[in-house]
């Protein structure tokens, strides 16, 4: 975007805020020939050149729900809840370790046979806990019922729309492309009543 911030900079702190000034998120975002590709390709990093100043918890909300949208959203939440009731704290459905810790010492699934051998070649001062892989919570899948909600939420994880570094930001405001798009702008619509 370009290197003048129009008028002085906001503060979002919550989806109020962010309701309350779309009308000056738009005229920022538009103000820029490239601002809308660069609101699509991160829109925390936009948004922030902007002039807008976001709280962690916007920015984690900004790109979580531009990410996977309301249904996905509503369903990642209830499966995470799943998780956490059976494991008594929050689980990163992500983390192979949390995982391994949660599966094969918390609720005592025996580890099968091939993946206690991968563990064995790696193992620690903690012991060894096998990798995590789609291949092996399949093989688990009638141990637990938690197991497939966990499967079902990795794939909600790795799955949806992926926002660009700030290398990469950085490469495509200075001019880089690596979309087919070129600019793309934004407008409010109007609602009717």
């Amino acid at each position: 975007m370009a290197a003048k911030v129009p008028g002085e900079r906001i503060a979002i702190e919550s989806e109020k805020d962010l309701k309350k000034h779309a009308v000056s998120i738009l005229r920022r975002i538009n103000e820029d020939e490239r601002g809308g590709l660069l609101f699509l390709i991160n829109p925390v990093f936009a948004l922030e050149e902007a002039g807008f100043d976001l709280s962690d918890e916007m920015r984690r909300h900004i790109l979580h729900g531009l990410r996977y949208g309301a249904r996905a959203k509503a369903r990642i939440a209830e499966l995470n809840k799943a998780l956490a009731d059976v494991a008594g704290r929050p689980i990163d459905a992500l983390s192979d370790e949390q995982v391994a810790r949660l599966l094969f010492e918390d609720l005592g699934i025996p580890v099968p046979e091939p993946a206690a051998a991968r563990a064995a070649g790696k193992a620690g001062a903690a012991g060894p806990l096998p990798p995590i892989d789609d291949g092996l919570l399949e093989a688990l899948k009638g141990r637990h019922k938690v197991i497939p909600k966990l499967i079902e939420l990795r794939r909600h994880l790795k799955g949806g729309w992926r926002f660009v570094d700030r290398e990469t930001y950085e490469k495509v405001r200075g001019g880089a492309s690596v979309t087919l798009l070129r600019r793309v702008r934004f407008r409010k619509q109007s609602r009717k009543p």
